[in-house]
């Protein structure tokens, strides 16, 4: 029986009567397979059908192949048709990775492996730095071999700077090699690079402390101005004191204070004060 008119406020109802009256018996609640039998069952009892009477249909798989170009699998069936199956959209298409600005050669600083497998070396553009030992002028050159240079050395022609022999600038003058200020008794108020010693009254040793490598070196002395009164070996007045040298030797040389104010007699020898300078040359 239906009621109702169909709106919202008053819907249709459907009033019915279960015929046999039970609610349950078409109801399945088994569906299984036992014992070789397919068995449904309801409230009515148990339906059951023998799975052997069904019959088979085995079949082989003949061949089994894979066209790698066009990714099709080809199933062959024993006593039937084969069949195919389209795999492009399993395969794997994955993208070779490359790389590109590395130098083709130079120095490796690496080694990368790529999806393939393949070793990819790295390597990284070399720059130079060198200098002619010759000019002293260095020379970079960048990673396009593009040089470039800077003079060290200035082309001046009234420049006195060389390129040493390790092409580095080289100021090649003349150099105080030794100096001293010495005492009349022999002995060192200030000395540099050298030792001194009293041979006898008026005669003096200078010794370097490293031979040269020849003897033509620069000497300079002077002595103490006594005032008309050097000190002598007689009561009388020296007022005229000479200071040479002598003996001069890559190792050293001497030196010879005495005043020669009394005419043509021979010069006498005084102990006095003096300095020297030894100037080595280029």
């Amino acid at each position: 029986m239906v009621t109702g008119t169909g709106t919202t406020g008053d819907p249709y109802i459907i009033t019915a009567t279960e015929v046999d009256g039970s609610v349950t018996n078409e109801v399945n609640t088994v569906f299984a397979v036992n014992a070789g039998n397919l068995e449904i069952t309801d409230s009515d009892g148990t339906l059951s059908v023998p799975l052997a009477s069904l019959g088979t249909d085995d079949q082989n798989i003949d061949v089994l192949t894979l066209n790698g170009a066009t990714n099709i699998l080809t199933v062959g069936i024993e006593n039937g048709s084969d069949l195919t199956v389209d795999l492009s959209s399993l395969s794997d298409t994955e993208t070779i990775t490359t790389m590109t600005g590395t130098a083709g050669s130079g120095n490796a600083i690496g080694t990368y492996t790529n999806e393939a497998s393949t070793p990819v070396v790295i390597n990284e553009t070399v720059t130079t730095l060198s200098q002619d030992n010759a000019t002293g002028v260095i020379t970079y050159t960048n990673e396009s071999a593009t040089a470039q240079t800077a003079d060290v050395i200035s082309t001046d022609a009234d420049n006195q700077i060389t390129a040493g022999s390790d092409g580095g600038a080289y100021l090649n003058l003349p150099v105080i090699y030794s100096a001293g200020k010495v005492n009349g008794n022999g002995t060192a108020a200030s000395i540099y690079q050298a030792t001194v010693s009293r041979i006898n009254e008026g005669d003096y040793q200078i010794t370097f402390t490293t031979a040269l490598s020849n003897a033509n070196y620069i000497i300079q002395l002077a002595t103490i101005d006594c005032n008309g009164d050097c000190p002598g070996n007689t009561s009388a007045n020296y007022d005229d004191p000479g200071i040479t040298y002598y003996d001069q030797q890559t190792s050293g040389f001497k030196i010879n204070i005495g005043d020669s104010d009394n005419g043509t007699t021979s010069k006498d020898d005084i102990d006095l004060e003096f300095m020297y300078t030894v100037i080595k040359l280029p």
